[in-house]
């Protein structure tokens, strides 16, 4: 009977409900499941790459422009180099010139007294000894003059030629540095241009991998991008943490605890004498009514002991915070946060854009330092602090090689683990965590 039902149909309905999934249903689930997942992974590793070449990109450009900053630098100098020699030259032939008149005046005047005979005939024409003596020492005094005034004017062309010279290499050398700033110039041009459309590339790559994230998750292509910054925060935060972990806990003693400074340090009493009486006697703590018992000598050792213990405790508490900044550091930052919002332009240096290093020289000149617009040479005016050292005021630097050769970026530190800097084209100055990007290289204090 049962088996009639099942062949009219009757039964099989009950067996093959639609609402419940099949094995294979439930196995296509799983799979797309595990390939959904694997989606995600692979499209989180895209993104992680295309970020690393978007990072890669800015390096380059922000590279070749401070080569150009660098070059600019360097033809200021060999400008200035330049102009030098050539006044040199100028005043050193106008010194030549006028030996020369000289010579020509003394050979003028040689000749209109009798030249050589003149001489020849003061000697002859004397009248006695002591004209004769008279008359050679006058000779003697005309010759020296006429040799002193004839050095004069080979040692004044000499020194004309050699300024002449040296204003023509000095010349040579702005030329060339002009030539080496220009090519600069085309080459920041040139690598700004290509990373603006490289970087406009991975980013639509990385707008499409968001959006492909999203249909994998089941969120919306906002959240995803907010994920993905959260994320970026949460690295930055990270290396900020790391960094801090590396500092060396600094112990500061209990105030009352005794100190542990050396035996032979004067301020430190070593013996603490008060403390240690009531136990060193065995009779006063035999007796209960002898609390009074420690005689004159107890009441008058504590004395000593509240002189040096004050001096003690601050001393280690030193360390333990960089020192506040300066007037100038305070100015810096002052002048750096009045820039918020201005556009990242290369080879600017305000009032209406700045680059990197051309916002940090400016910072620091209102801050009464002058610094050059170039991140290699304010790398190398500098001297290197820890991270945990760092105060406002101070330069941090990103290089390719951990040196000041290589350094392509700069910005300036404002405190809370943060910094103001110019970032990259496109961008405006901006308040932004120290580790926000690839970690920096090195931190210096102006």
């Amino acid at each position: 009977m049962f088996a009639a039902a099942l062949a009219a149909g009757v039964v099989g309905p009950a067996f093959a409900d639609p609402t419940y999934p099949s094995e294979s249903e439930v196995q296509d689930a799983r799979d797309a499941e595990r390939a959904a997942a694997g989606g995600v992974a692979a499209l989180e590793a895209r993104l992680a790459t295309l970020s690393a070449r978007v990072d890669a990109l800015y390096i380059e450009a922000a590279k070749a422009i401070e080569a150009y900053n660098g070059a600019r630098v360097q033809l200021k100098q060999a400008t200035e180099a330049e102009r030098t020699a050539r006044e040199a030259a100028v005043e050193r032939a106008a010194e030549a010139e006028q030996a020369r008149v000289d010579l020509g005046r003394m050979a003028s005047a040689t000749y209109s007294q009798g030249g050589q005979l003149a001489g020849v005939g003061m000697v002859l024409g004397a009248e006695d000894g002591q004209a004769l003596y008279e008359g050679l020492g006058a000779l003697r005094a005309v010759t020296r003059s006429q040799a002193t005034i004839a050095q004069r004017a080979r040692d004044a062309r000499h020194e004309a030629d050699d300024a002449a010279a040296l204003a023509a290499d000095a010349l040579a050398e702005r030329s060339a540095a002009a030539e080496q700033a220009d090519a600069a110039r085309a080459a920041a041009e040139a690598a700004v241009a290509g990373q603006e459309q490289a970087v406009a590339a991975v980013e639509e790559q990385r707008t499409a991998a968001i959006a492909q994230l999203a249909v994998a998750r089941g969120t919306t292509v906002e959240l995803e991008r907010q994920r993905q910054e959260g994320l970026a925060a949460e690295q930055a935060e990270q290396a900020a943490q790391e960094q801090a972990d590396l500092v060396p806990p600094v112990t500061t003693p209990p105030t009352g605890a005794p100190s542990l400074g050396p035996p032979d340090d004067p301020t430190v009493p070593t013996e603490p004498t008060a403390p240690a009486q009531p136990t060193s006697d065995p009779e006063p703590t035999a007796q209960p009514p002898a609390p009074p018992a420690p005689d004159p000598e107890p009441p008058t050792e504590p004395e000593p002991s509240p002189s040096p213990t004050p001096t003690r405790p601050p001393e280690p508490e030193e360390p333990e915070q960089p020192d506040p900044p300066g007037d100038g550091a305070q100015a810096a930052v002052d002048y750096a946060f009045a820039q918020l919002g201005k556009p990242y332009e290369w080879g600017a240096d305000g009032p209406g854009s700045f680059d990197c290093s051309g916002l940090t020289m400016r910072a620091w000149q209102a801050g009464g330092v002058s610094l050059p617009h170039w991140s290699v040479a304010q790398a190398q005016r500098v001297d290197r602090v820890s991270y945990s050292s760092l105060r406002p005021g101070d330069l941090i630097f990103w290089s390719d090689n951990g040196q000041a050769s290589g350094v392509y970026h700069v910005g300036l530190y404002i405190g809370g683990g943060q910094m103001i800097h110019a970032p990259r084209p496109g961008k405006d100055v901006e308040v932004q965590s120290v580790f926000y990007w690839v970690d920096p290289s090195f931190y210096g204090r102006v």
